[in-house]
């Protein structure tokens, strides 16, 4: 697996909020949380033998819920999320707009669990053709 690191996460999130959304407030607010996310998915390959959605969901709801951005955690967070899914060929998510949304802010509201999270990524991922899933 490809993991993330802290300086390419900080580097999506300022391109997604400075460059893409052109909002004026963002950065870190405690990088101690968004380490703590980032390891998530490499401690569940650890300690659970966690398939590739299931780590990527810890990876989701680590950086949704941490709140370790002053704003855009939840754009933020899912864009990590792509960025996981791509960069180990898991696949795309092939949810409407509307229902990502929906996600995200169910996820964030309704503190949904790991479980919840990696069941919506195995309904709306499209497995890429090599990635054997």
């Amino acid at each position: 697996m490809t993991y993330l690191d802290c300086p390419t996460l900080l580097a999506l999130h300022v391109h997604l909020m400075r460059d893409i959304m052109h909002e004026t407030y963002y950065g870190v607010l405690n990088e101690g949380l968004l380490q703590s996310a980032l390891a998530r998915p490499r401690q569940a390959s650890q300690y659970e033998q966690a398939c590739g959605l299931r780590q990527a969901a810890y990876l989701f709801q680590g950086v949704l819920m941490n709140y370790g951005f002053a704003q855009g955690n939840k754009r933020t967070a899912f864009t990590t999320l792509g960025w996981f899914l791509n960069a180990n060929d898991l696949g795309s998510i092939i949810a409407r707009p509307d229902q990502v949304i929906h996600m995200c802010l169910s996820a964030e509201n309704e503190t949904w669990s790991v479980d919840r999270i990696e069941a919506w990524l195995t309904a709306n991922v499209r497995c890429s053709e090599t990635s054997g899933a």
